[in-house]
Formats: structure tokens, C-alpha cells, sequence
């Protein structure tokens, strides 16, 4: 008897084991499933560089966006006092004039990665040795929009 009510129902209401409509969303909603998965990954892994690392980010002219607490643990300053200045605060002032330096932000500025160890000034005068690396962040237009500096 239940057959034949399952037969009667696929022949009123069409199979949704076969049904286009029903075939399209399930895989609509896998695909959601995979992105939200995806998504909930990396907030996990910014997460922990978050925790792990002093992190800083810049605009590509290298005027500053903001830090986290790791980073501004490790120069004395607060957010306040960093945000939108350039980063050339974290330098000794012989240091700013160089052509290196410039030669540093012309090639984070044209999307180019960085990466070494950076003597750099913080608040007072305290000197910092930063084991660092420098990544450009692009859009989905491939725009550079950031550099996000990571250190150790």
C-alpha cells in the first residue's frame, strides 16, 4: 500500500528525487555549505595569526590603518596614537631619507611582498628588532588596496 501512495504521489507531484527544481537548490545549498565552511575557516586562521603575531596594516602609501594589540604592545603606542600616521614614525630619522626605504615603499606600493628583520623606534626611543614580513592585499578586482605587515 505505501507504494502505491509513494507511485500516486510522484505521478501527481512529480519525483523530487528527479526533480530540477529540487536538484538545483540541494546543490545550491551544499555550495552554501562548502562557502560558509570556507569562510568560517579563515576567520579561524586570521584568529590565530591575530593572537600569535603583531600585526599592522597600511595604506600602499603606507600611512597607517590600524594594529593590534600585539604590535602596539611591542612599540608603547595606543591605536589612537598610531592611526593615520605614517609609518616612517616607527624609524630613526636617518633612516627615512634613504633610498632603501623609499625603494621599500615603492615596491609594497606596486604590490611587491617584503620580508626580514627591521630595526624600528618605538614610543620613547625603545629600539625594536621585528623579525617581519610585509604582504600586500589585493581586492577581487586585483587592486591593491593594504599592506598587512606581520611580525615576531
Amino acid at each position: 500500500m505505501a507504494g502505491s501512495r509513494q507511485s500516486m504521489f510522484a505521478r501527481l507531484f512529480g519525483d523530487p528525487e528527479h526533480d530540477p527544481l529540487v536538484l538545483d537548490l540541494k546543490a545550491k545549498l551544499e555550495d552554501l555549505q562548502r562557502r560558509f565552511e570556507l569562510a568560517e575557516d579563515s576567520r579561524c586562521q586570521v584568529e590565530a595569526l591575530n593572537r600569535s603575531s603583531a600585526i599592522i596594516e597600511f595604506k600602499p602609501d603606507g600611512t597607517i590603518l590600524g594594529a593590534n594589540g600585539n604590535f602596539l604592545e611591542v612599540v608603547g603606542y595606543s591605536l589612537e596614537e598610531v592611526r593615520g600616521q605614517h609609518h616612517r614614525m616607527f624609524v630613526e630619522p636617518a633612516e627615512r631619507e634613504t633610498q632603501a626605504y623609499r625603494d621599500l615603499w615603492a615596491r609594497l606600493g606596486r604590490g611587491e611582498y617584503a620580508a626580514g628583520q627591521f630595526f624600528r623606534i618605538g614610543q620613547g626611543g625603545t629600539e625594536v628588532w621585528l623579525d617581519a614580513s610585509y604582504h600586500p592585499v589585493f581586492d577581487a578586482t586585483g587592486k591593491l588596496y593594504k599592506v598587512v605587515k606581520y611580525a615576531r
